[in-house]
């Protein structure tokens, strides 16, 4: 494989990476013996809220999250686990200024002599900044080893939310990523 062909696969997978609406952060990372956890149980961190104020976001997320461990081999134990899974999910309004300014080929709205394009600048023309309110939704999880009655490993998720039936979308992304950050955790401790 030639440099340059090494130089664009790199920009293009940072570009593909970048474009995803949800990333992943691993907050805390305390796992002695993954090998030892054999089974699981899913439980809401709050007993009386839902995902995202949803009560079927909420199924969702319990069944995703269980269909999750389960793949990776994992049996659901509601009487006695190894390890619960502890969820919790946060929503908060959040606000963004958007340049609204246009781009010409010379840059943010001027010409190669340095003089700014009066009629393209004004009110209602494009010109200027605006305020976007927006959704910041999070969804966290706690690993929580039974035996020692401790958090060994934190994962949250954070995404932009839109649109209302963006939620969903983000929801799912948000726990698969987390229970893929989860297993490759675990394989590379193995």
């Amino acid at each position: 494989m030639t440099k340059y062909s090494i130089i664009v696969l790199l920009v293009l997978s940072g570009v593909a990476g970048g474009c995803s609406p949800v990333k992943v952060y691993m907050e805390k990372n305390e796992m002695a013996q993954p090998e030892a956890f054999q089974t699981f149980y899913v439980i809401s961190e709050y007993y009386d809220a839902q995902a995202f104020n949803s009560p079927v976001l909420e199924e969702n997320l319990q069944k995703r999250l269980t269909e999750g461990m389960e793949k990776f081999g994992y049996q659901l134990d509601a009487q006695k686990p190894d390890l619960i899974v502890r969820y919790n999910t946060i929503l908060t309004d959040r606000k963004k200024e958007i340049n609204n300014a246009p781009m010409g080929p010379w840059g943010w709205g001027m010409n190669p002599w340095m003089w700014g394009n009066p009629w393209m600048m004004g009110p209602g023309m494009g010109g200027g900044f605006r305020v976007e309110k927006y959704d910041m939704g999070e969804v966290v999880v706690d690993f929580i080893d039974t035996r020692q009655d401790k958090v060994v490993m934190r994962i949250s998720a954070v995404g932009e939310i839109n649109k209302p039936d963006q939620r969903s979308k983000n929801l799912k992304a948000s726990v698969d990523k987390i229970l893929k950050e989860f297993a490759r955790t675990i394989s590379a401790r193995s």
